[in-house]
């Protein structure tokens, strides 16, 4: 990532308190992992904030191999037209309501505030036959912890209404958060994707060349025996309900509590932890706009 783009995450995206806060009496969320707190930030900006994100699509698009010594604007303008459902013609209301604004701020927050490497850009997941992206995980991250390997698949939603965005998160978190869904439906793909992962010399990367060359009879317990957990997070940005910004953070929490505080991870044998980041906005709506008009405009990339 590009130090213009780290000095804008860095002056536009604030920490504002992490959950639970003392002096907001508010407390994490109730799905909260107990080892984990729920972090809050905040923008005043939802201009720079668009530009953040228009220009992390780029990131998330590619690795940097394939972004070493390349042309970023030829290749930026390129994943538009091969790897995202990206429709030049579509309403307004269809380009809105596209996830990539979402995903690419998601990327840009973990790999800026959490340390996190992307383990397969997210551009590689692009089924060019069925022109969509295969079903999975917003996010395909790692850390590696001495022997300990952290895969951080997470998940965004960027709509207008706090409580519509935590309702799509919670239609499909007891699904991401299974054996079922990380075994078989994401991490088999990403041993298909053996070859991209951008760290060779990695923990992981050995281990998925072993799987590669024998027949495992459980890969849950291959996830165990490597000391590898999954790391869930869960941004979600919205609109701000008041001037006061601890007034919007409670609603999602109160939100989450009041509708969700039955969710049970139990479908799950590995080590697993999730935790929430939200941002509460200005004008979600105007704000994708603004990428959108970049976009179609074809706004060059910052140098």
């Amino acid at each position: 990532m590009k130090s213009s783009l780290k000095d804008l995450i860095g002056k536009t995206i604030l920490l504002e308190c992490c959950l639970p806060d003392l002096t907001t009496k508010i407390d994490k969320t109730c799905v909260t992992s107990a080892n984990n707190e729920d972090n809050c930030y905040k923008s005043d900006d939802d201009s720079d904030l668009a530009k953040i994100i228009y220009e992390g699509i780029l990131y998330y698009a590619y690795d940097e191999f394939q972004l070493s010594d390349a042309n970023h604007q030829k290749m930026f303008l390129k994943a538009f037209n091969n790897k995202f459902k990206y429709n030049y013609s579509a309403s307004d209301l269809a380009k809105r309501k596209l996830g990539i604004y979402g995903e690419s701020l998601l990327y840009c927050i973990l790999k800026y505030f959490y340390k996190t490497d992307t383990l397969i850009s997210r551009g590689y997941f692009y089924d060019i036959q069925k022109k969509t992206e295969v079903t999975g995980y917003d996010a395909f991250h790692l850390i590696q912890r001495k022997e300990e390997i952290e895969l951080w698949f997470g998940e965004t939603k960027f709509y207008e209404d706090c409580k519509s965005a935590i309702n799509s998160v919670f239609k499909s978190i007891e699904k991401a958060i299974s054996d079922d869904y990380l075994v078989n439906t994401n991490f088999t793909t990403i041993l298909q994707h053996k070859g991209d992962i951008v760290d060779k010399t990695s923990k992981l990367y050995s281990i998925l060349d072993k799987w590669d060359k024998c027949i495992i009879d459980s890969l849950e317990k291959e996830l165990n025996d490597n000391n590898i957990s999954l790391i869930y997070p869960v941004l979600v940005t919205y609109n701000s309900i008041s001037e006061t910004y601890s007034d919007s953070i409670k609603l999602a929490v109160e939100h989450i509590k009041d509708k969700f505080s039955h969710i049970s991870f139990d479908d799950i044998s590995i080590d697993f932890s999730i935790f929430f980041i939200f941002l509460p906005i200005d004008n979600v709506k105007a704000t994708k706009e603004t990428i959108i008009k970049w976009i179609d405009t074809k706004e060059p990339l910052m140098s």
